[in-house]
């Protein structure tokens, strides 16, 4: 079977192969994929950045979904034909602090599918029978309404749900700014608008003109942009001088953070969601002096999933909307290419050919 494969940490060093379909033991399940989103990290890797998250070589894709093809003897829970998501765990110790207390995607020897492990950009992926003992939750069943795209990309909207819901802990009638309009930033504004925030402020530059129209009709009542406008004076004047309660940083520059704690209430959050790997050279004294709260973000739990998996199902968010293009593997590098121009939200790499988008 063909998978993109990357063999090396450097840039660029990932490529199309010929792989073995996976043998699976008497605990393990079998996925066969239906479709797989590419996300930034994916064009990240392909970049050469976080090379300590990768093991080389390795079948790129964590967003993906399928249905069961086989199942080892001593698996219970599911069954061939069963159509399912994965939380791309991967591999995870079971006994550390992050695993005992269900953060499984922080566990420090963790391998996640797609990066340590071999993932969805292929045809067939292996849930292994450990992880599924250590993390039965690592399988999702996908409602008969969702569809395999839908399920595919449930990845970036149950980060967006941990970071507004869970570690921002917005309530209704607060006022929330979310940084970057890609699909992080995105999801995040229709999860503040399900919130009910009062003011939804997206920042971004006047490049991502396109991508605010499709923030206004998922729920921002404000844009700003900050390579033509005074960010702090514009939030002033929204939220008449008390600035707002919660800030989502989804660009992941270090200029956002020393604007964000001047732009969050006293005693507002932060919460980071994207890398900078350049040192942060401002003084942290504004954080102490407000008492702002920074958040460090990474993945999801159990309870985003599960959340998320029930506003889908009930068609309280829109994901559908979000794909802008299906392309095939072997189009792959296309794709990224495509995804890194911005003109691109989201990209499933899908076989059915009736939903192919044409590409220059």
């Amino acid at each position: 079977m063909l998978a993109l494969v990357k063999y090396g940490t450097g840039p660029r060093e990932t490529e199309l192969r010929e792989v073995p379909v996976p043998e699976i033991g008497d605990d393990d399940i079998l996925i066969e994929v239906k479709a797989a989103g590419i996300c930034g990290s994916d064009i990240a890797y392909d970049n050469g950045d976080h090379p300590n998250h990768l093991n080389c070589p390795v079948v790129l894709g964590h967003e993906f979904s399928g249905v069961v093809a086989k199942a080892g003897k001593n698996v219970k829970d599911w069954k061939v034909g069963d159509r399912v998501v994965s939380d791309n765990t991967g591999y995870v110790c079971g006994k550390c602090y992050a695993c005992s207390n269900g953060q499984f995607l922080s566990c420090p020897d963790r391998k996640g599918l797609g990066y340590g492990m071999d993932g969805g950009f292929t045809d067939y992926v292996r849930i292994d029978g450990e992880l599924l003992a250590r993390n039965p939750n690592t399988l999702f069943a996908i409602p008969e309404n969702v569809s395999f795209d839908e399920a595919a990309i449930l990845d970036p909207i149950c980060n967006a749900y941990k970071a507004v819901i869970q570690e921002g802990r917005i309530l209704p009638g607060e006022d929330i700014i979310v940084y970057g309009a890609g699909p992080l930033g995105l999801f995040a504004i229709q999860i503040a608008r399900l919130a009910g925030c009062a003011n939804i402020i997206a920042v971004g530059l006047e490049a991502d003109e396109e991508r605010f129209k499709i923030a206004e009709k998922y729920g921002a009542n404000h844009i700003i942009k900050s390579d033509k406008q005074d960010v702090y004076e514009e939030i002033k004047r929204i939220t008449k001088g008390d600035m707002a309660a919660v800030c989502i940083d989804a660009a992941g520059a270090n200029a956002v953070m020393k604007q964000a704690v001047q732009i969050v209430r006293t005693g507002g959050r932060i919460v980071r969601i994207g890398y900078d790997k350049r040192p942060y050279e401002q003084t942290l004294d504004p954080f102490t002096d407000r008492g702002v709260s920074l958040i460090g973000h990474f993945g999801y739990d159990y309870n985003s999933w599960k959340n998320v998996m029930r506003l889908l199902e009930l068609g309280k968010v829109d994901v559908k909307g979000m794909i802008s293009h299906h392309i095939r593997l072997e189009d792959w590098r296309k794709g990224f290419d495509l995804a890194r121009s911005k003109k691109a939200i989201k990209i499933i790499i899908t076989k059915d050919e009736s939903v192919l988008s044409p590409l220059e």
